[in-house]
């Protein structure tokens, strides 16, 4: 469970440790979410089940499983399959290609601009919020 039950976990996963902090303390300091950092592409999965993540925010590489690996087992896992995904990444040409068949709907190139972080954030935990139960 996170630690303030009023604002949903978001888990991100990204390796650099600068873009991991920035990440977080953006949603931490509009009030977004709570962030649960993960800089192991290999652990993803578990912190998003172990926290009941609303949201995934995911770069393209990382050590341990690469964010498209993720990305897969996620798309793939009946759990987590309605998950929302912000692919944030250097190289979005990848992430999107990668993918073509199943391509994320949200993917931002670093570097990115706060207020359209914090934007597509706020969209896809609402999204997220008003999607009908299975």
């Amino acid at each position: 469970m996170n630690a303030d039950s009023a604002r949903p976990a978001v888990v991100i996963a990204e390796d650099d440790e600068d873009i991991a902090r920035l990440l977080s303390e953006t949603l931490r300091a509009y009030g977004i979410a709570e962030p649960i950092v993960v800089s192991n592409g290999a652990l993803v999965i578990d912190a998003v089940i172990g926290s009941a993540a609303r949201l995934l925010i995911l770069d393209v590489q990382m050590p341990g499983a690469s964010g498209i690996d993720v990305y897969d087992v996620v798309r793939n896992h009946p759990a987590l399959m309605a998950i929302p995904v912000l692919f944030v990444t250097a190289n979005p040409k990848l992430a999107r290609d990668t993918m073509r068949g199943n391509a994320p709907r949200e993917v931002l190139a670093k570097p990115f601009e706060l207020d359209v972080l914090v934007a597509k954030v706020r969209e896809l935990l609402q999204e997220e919020v008003t999607q009908p139960a299975a």
